[in-house]
Protein backbone atom coordinates (compact mmCIF):
# COMPACT_ATOMS: atom_id res chain seq x y z
CA UNK A 1 0.00 0.00 0.00
CA UNK A 2 1.39 3.65 -0.92
CA UNK A 3 0.29 6.46 0.83
CA UNK A 4 0.98 9.94 -1.16
CA UNK A 5 0.71 12.26 1.64
CA UNK A 6 3.92 14.06 3.01
CA UNK A 7 3.02 15.84 6.09
CA UNK A 8 6.18 17.46 5.72
CA UNK A 9 4.53 19.67 3.17
CA UNK A 10 1.74 20.36 4.92
CA UNK A 11 1.18 23.43 6.24
CA UNK A 12 -1.24 22.54 9.19
CA UNK A 13 1.17 19.86 10.57
CA UNK A 14 4.37 22.39 10.01
CA UNK A 15 1.91 25.12 11.69
CA UNK A 16 0.76 23.05 14.72
CA UNK A 17 4.27 21.83 15.03
CA UNK A 18 5.65 25.44 15.49
CA UNK A 19 3.01 26.72 17.43
CA UNK A 20 3.34 23.60 20.09
CA UNK A 21 7.00 25.07 20.04
CA UNK A 22 6.37 28.38 20.29
CA UNK A 23 3.65 28.02 23.35
CA UNK A 24 5.92 25.38 25.43
CA UNK A 25 9.01 27.43 24.72
CA UNK A 26 7.38 30.41 26.21
CA UNK A 27 5.87 28.48 29.09
CA UNK A 28 8.98 27.10 29.97
CA UNK A 29 10.45 30.87 29.80
CA UNK A 30 7.76 32.21 31.72
CA UNK A 31 8.15 29.37 34.66
CA UNK A 32 12.11 29.99 34.87
CA UNK A 33 11.25 33.59 35.46
CA UNK A 34 8.56 33.05 37.81
CA UNK A 35 5.20 33.74 35.94
CA UNK A 36 2.33 31.33 35.87
CA UNK A 37 1.33 32.00 32.57
CA UNK A 38 0.22 30.11 29.80
CA UNK A 39 0.69 31.53 26.28
CA UNK A 40 -2.91 31.51 25.74
CA UNK A 41 -3.12 33.81 28.73
CA UNK A 42 -0.92 35.90 27.62
CA UNK A 43 -2.35 36.43 24.06
CA UNK A 44 -5.45 37.35 25.86
CA UNK A 45 -3.24 39.89 28.28
CA UNK A 46 -1.37 41.07 24.70
CA UNK A 47 -5.21 41.79 23.20
CA UNK A 48 -6.94 43.29 26.31
CA UNK A 49 -3.75 46.22 26.43
CA UNK A 50 -3.47 47.03 22.98
CA UNK A 51 -6.61 46.89 22.12
CA UNK A 52 -8.67 47.77 25.40
CA UNK A 53 -11.49 45.86 27.60
CA UNK A 54 -13.89 44.05 25.51
CA UNK A 55 -16.54 41.77 25.95
CA UNK A 56 -15.68 38.24 26.62
CA UNK A 57 -17.47 37.30 23.14
CA UNK A 58 -14.93 39.53 21.35
CA UNK A 59 -11.90 38.48 23.36
CA UNK A 60 -13.26 34.84 22.69
CA UNK A 61 -13.46 36.03 18.82
CA UNK A 62 -10.42 37.48 19.05
CA UNK A 63 -8.40 34.65 20.37
CA UNK A 64 -10.57 32.13 18.56
CA UNK A 65 -11.76 29.90 21.15
CA UNK A 66 -15.76 28.72 22.19
CA UNK A 67 -17.22 30.26 24.56
CA UNK A 68 -16.24 27.41 27.18
CA UNK A 69 -12.88 27.76 26.69
CA UNK A 70 -12.92 31.81 26.38
CA UNK A 71 -14.75 31.54 30.26
CA UNK A 72 -11.93 28.84 30.96
CA UNK A 73 -9.42 31.56 30.36
CA UNK A 74 -10.93 34.44 31.93
CA UNK A 75 -11.28 32.48 35.09
CA UNK A 76 -8.08 31.71 35.25
CA UNK A 77 -7.17 35.26 34.50
CA UNK A 78 -9.34 36.45 37.15
CA UNK A 79 -8.18 34.38 39.64
CA UNK A 80 -4.39 35.59 39.25
CA UNK A 81 -5.43 39.44 39.30
CA UNK A 82 -4.95 40.21 35.59
CA UNK A 83 -8.08 41.22 34.62
CA UNK A 84 -11.83 42.23 36.34
CA UNK A 85 -15.10 41.00 34.76
CA UNK A 86 -17.93 43.33 35.46
CA UNK A 87 -21.16 43.70 33.45
CA UNK A 88 -21.11 45.35 30.23
CA UNK A 89 -22.84 48.67 30.76
CA UNK A 90 -24.03 48.41 26.72
CA UNK A 91 -25.58 44.94 27.22
CA UNK A 92 -26.17 43.47 30.68
CA UNK A 93 -26.05 40.04 29.29
CA UNK A 94 -22.77 40.45 28.29
CA UNK A 95 -19.47 40.41 30.89
CA UNK A 96 -16.83 43.16 29.96
CA UNK A 97 -13.40 41.83 30.43
CA UNK A 98 -10.40 44.82 31.90
CA UNK A 99 -7.06 44.29 32.24
CA UNK A 100 -5.42 45.17 35.91
CA UNK A 101 -2.56 47.37 36.43
CA UNK A 102 -0.90 44.07 37.79
CA UNK A 103 -1.29 42.66 34.20
CA UNK A 104 0.46 45.63 32.89
CA UNK A 105 3.11 44.87 35.52
CA UNK A 106 3.87 41.90 34.61
CA UNK A 107 3.58 42.27 30.49
CA UNK A 108 6.91 44.03 30.20
CA UNK A 109 8.44 41.13 31.74
CA UNK A 110 6.52 38.81 29.38
CA UNK A 111 6.60 40.83 26.20
CA UNK A 112 11.17 40.66 26.89
CA UNK A 113 10.56 37.18 27.19
CA UNK A 114 8.45 36.91 24.08
CA UNK A 115 10.86 38.76 21.98
CA UNK A 116 13.27 36.81 22.44
CA UNK A 117 12.11 33.18 21.82
CA UNK A 118 10.89 35.05 18.15
CA UNK A 119 14.65 36.10 17.48
CA UNK A 120 15.34 32.44 18.28
CA UNK A 121 12.89 31.10 16.35
CA UNK A 122 13.53 33.75 12.92
CA UNK A 123 17.14 32.84 13.87
CA UNK A 124 18.97 33.02 10.35
CA UNK A 125 16.53 34.72 8.72
CA UNK A 126 16.91 38.80 7.31
CA UNK A 127 14.20 41.32 8.06
CA UNK A 128 12.78 41.04 4.78
CA UNK A 129 11.66 37.03 5.34
CA UNK A 130 10.64 37.87 8.47
CA UNK A 131 8.43 40.45 7.03
CA UNK A 132 7.27 38.25 4.40
CA UNK A 133 6.85 35.41 7.02
CA UNK A 134 4.69 37.61 9.06
CA UNK A 135 2.59 38.51 5.58
CA UNK A 136 2.12 35.14 4.38
CA UNK A 137 0.82 34.03 8.15
CA UNK A 138 -1.41 36.94 7.99
CA UNK A 139 -3.15 36.20 4.89
CA UNK A 140 -3.29 32.67 5.76
CA UNK A 141 -5.71 33.36 9.46
CA UNK A 142 -7.80 36.09 6.70
CA UNK A 143 -8.09 33.40 4.06
CA UNK A 144 -9.34 30.76 6.66
CA UNK A 145 -11.43 33.66 8.50
CA UNK A 146 -13.15 34.12 5.18
CA UNK A 147 -11.90 37.67 4.67
CA UNK A 148 -10.31 39.02 1.51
Amino acid sequence: MTFSYDHNQSLGYLSGITSRLLNNTLAAHFKEAGIEMTSEQWGAIIILLNEGAMTQGALGERLHLEKSSVSRLTNGLEKRGWIVRAIDPNDSRQRQVTPTPKALDVAQQCATIAWAIHEEAQRGMDEEERRISRTLLTRIIKNLEGGS
